[in-house]
């Protein structure tokens, strides 16, 4: 028996609840949301008219109730170029690092775009923000429009960040686009948590061990692809959500899973992994299926009052585009987890929320 198959996960019915407010129809990204104090402050994107963050709080609340508040980039470069705040950590001192996706437009026949990954820092609650710097960046060149999955032409985005259990190291688990598809699917590197005030010593996981990334270089995928991203049905498993999971003491990874889709990236499910420690990726247990179709960026968001989206307990919120009318329980102990996916059509979704995401 591995060390995994003993976590029995479920999907239990809920109140409906929503991460985004009017006048966002969905969120589209990871959506951070952190709690201190009975205080929250979460953050949620979307791609209209380019991608953008907005802030939202709620006092005396696990969940965030007050108007949604754009943040503001102080000094970017290229406001043209969209960006998607989908992870955040606080420091001791109170400040916030956080993690972007950004989608630089790429002029073929229909407008795609190569997505890459930078690290930014707020010193005022998440309200404004300063980039500190690149983490992941394909060559504008490697941009490829014979890419036919309908959004994509490459490179890396659709992430997670986040810190192992000593605080030494942040842990980014990215989506690799790239040309090689041997190099395609949820790869991850790391980089020191005192160098996040500029990312510096940057580690690829590569061939079975930790190696300092220098030049162009790619990873070796934890999760590779069945067919590439060049496709317009890709079969491939991306934008990972990570947790550290207290009861069950390990981390926990929901993924996206595509497949058979007509240059739209269909969702066709949501998956889970469990690792006990992210300096190990080749601890991530094999892939189990939780939802049967359902929608992009599944996250697990705990409900204590220090919890969020990096850490919660054995029963949590489980969201897709930002919609939850279901908690999520983990176990240990026991048979081996026998979990029928849950079936999750637009139809259910509308039934629920009075429309669907997508």
């Amino acid at each position: 028996m591995s060390a995994h198959s003993d976590i029995g996960f479920e999907l239990v019915p809920a109140d409906p609840l929503l991460l985004h407010a009017p006048p966002l129809r969905r969120t589209d990204s990871n959506s951070p949301l952190l709690r201190r104090s009975g205080r929250t402050l979460s953050f949620v994107s979307h791609y209209l008219p380019l991608g953008h963050t907005y802030r939202r709080t709620g006092e005396e609340s696990l969940w965030p109730r007050g108007a949604l508040e754009p943040v503001k980039l102080l000094d970017d470069p290229v406001p043209e170029v969209g960006k998607w705040i989908q992870s955040v950590w606080r420091a001791p001192d109170d400040r916030l690092f956080g993690w972007y996706h950004a989608e630089e437009v790429v002029p073929c026949a229909k407008p795609l775009f190569l997505p890459h990954i930078g690290a930014l820092r707020s010193e005022d609650e998440g309200r404004t923000w300063r980039l500190i710097g690149e983490v992941l960046r394909a060559p504008y060149a490697e941009a490829d429009c014979s890419y036919q999955n309908g959004f994509l032409t490459g490179g890396y985005g659709d992430f997670c960040v986040v810190p192992d259990r000593s605080s030494e190291w942040f842990y980014l688990h990215y989506s690799a686009y790239v040309p090689d598809e041997r190099a395609q699917g949820v790869s991850v590197l790391r980089y020191p948590v005192s160098a996040r005030d500029r990312p510096t010593g940057l580690e690829l996981w590569c061939d079975g061990r930790w190696q300092p990334k220098t030049g162009r270089q790619d990873g070796t995928p934890i999760f590779g692809v069945g067919r590439g991203w060049r496709h317009r049905d890709p079969a491939a498993y991306w934008g990972p959500a990570i947790h550290f999971n207290r009861d069950i003491d390990c981390f926990v990874m929901l993924l996206n899973w595509t497949e058979h889709g007509e240059g739209d990236i269909v969702q066709r499910g949501v998956f889970v992994s469990f690792n006990d420690d992210p300096a190990n990726p080749s601890g991530w247990s094999t892939a189990q299926q939780v939802v049967d179709g359902g929608s992009w960026y599944p996250q697990a968001i705990g409900l204590g009052p220090d919890d969020g989206d990096a850490l919660a307990g054995a029963e949590a919120r489980f969201f897709m585009s930002g919609y939850s009318a279901w908690t999520i329980r983990f176990r240990r102990g026991g048979a081996p987890a026998r979990f029928k996916p849950l079936v999750i059509s637009r139809e259910k979704f509308a039934e629920l929320f009075g429309t669907a995401p997508w």
